[in-house]
Parts: C-alpha cells; structure tokens; sequence
C-alpha cells in the first residue's frame, strides 16, 4: 500500500489547521457557555466534564460530526431551561453557525494542513450574509413566541445585526 501524494502550494496568507481547531475549541465552548449561563441552575461539575470531553473530541476528530452534538446540548438546554434572553438568542444564532462552518473546514483538514486564508474569509463572508437575515428572523421569532424586547434588548439586537453586516461587507472579497 503506498501512501497518498503530498502537494504543496505557495500560499499567501497560510493558516494553519491546528489555528483552525483551537477557533472550534473556543467556539464549542462558547456555544455551550451561552446556553447555560443564565438559563436554569448551573450544571453539576461532573457534567461541565463531560463537556470538556466533547469539546476535546470535537477539536480532534472533527469528521465525526461532533459539533452537532455540541449544537444538540445547547439547544436541549435552551428548549428545557428558563427563556434565554434576546441577545443570549441571538448570539447563540451566530455561534451555532460558526461552529458548524468551523467544524466542517476543520473536517477537511488534517493536523498539518495549511489552508489559505482567502478561502477562509470567503467563507466568512457568506456566514455573515447569512448571520443578517437570520439575526432579524431570529427577532421576528421570538416576538411571535411572545417575549417581551426592552428597551436595551432592541439596541443589543441592533448593534449585533449591525456588527455582522458589518463583517459582511469588510471582509477581504476575492480578487479574481
């Protein structure tokens, strides 16, 4: 059995895949600490173990799909816990996003992979696109579920939607 080819590339901005992994350690976690702080008792400590352990397996064998399970855990959290508020909603939208669009170009590599960087904020740029209209459908749903938006949540909300356009439209576009 010979083992597969290796290609190199010269690449502009190289970004490395282990770079890429740590931002799915940090984004599984972060996902999983939007979901549970502020909505319901905190969770024992054998159970934020276990959490570690998902993480870790998450950043190691992203191929599995292991980030849906983390996305799973939030949402269980959500669905069973007390009713988040608007912005820990909205920013859950965008994290969710994120860490799955990480784990999938995580997936792809290998621990020595290097990937460019204009595939990356190509990528980046579409999840914001994205992130606009599912921030404001976000609002929308939970106004026809009933929850009241303060005067401070609108703002939040606002600024978010605004800060993800933002990103949308500052990111590096491909030049060809």
């Amino acid at each position: 059995m010979t083992a597969a080819p290796e290609v190199t590339l010269d690449l502009v901005r190289p970004v490395p895949a282990w770079a890429i992994r740590a931002a799915l350690a940090v984004l599984c976690a972060a996902t999983l600490v939007v979901a549970f702080v502020g909505t319901g008792p905190v969770p024992p400590a054998a159970l934020v173990a276990v959490f570690v352990v998902l993480v870790g397996a998450t950043v190691v064998l992203p191929g599995l799909g292991l980030a849906a399970l983390v996305v799973l855990v939030a949402a269980t959290r959500l669905i069973v816990g007390d009713p988040p508020a608007l912005v820990a909603v909205m920013l859950l939208v965008l994290l969710v996003h994120l860490t799955l669009w990480t784990a999938a170009v995580a997936a792809r590599t290998s621990w020595r992979t290097r990937v460019e960087g204009a595939v990356l904020s190509r990528g980046l740029r579409d999840v914001a696109r994205v992130q606009v209209g599912a921030q404001v459908l976000t609002v929308v749903a939970l106004v026809l579920a009933g929850t009241s938006l303060g005067e401070g949540d609108v703002w939040r909300g606002l600024a978010l939607v605004a800060a993800i356009a933002v990103a949308a439209a500052l990111l590096p576009r491909p030049s060809a």
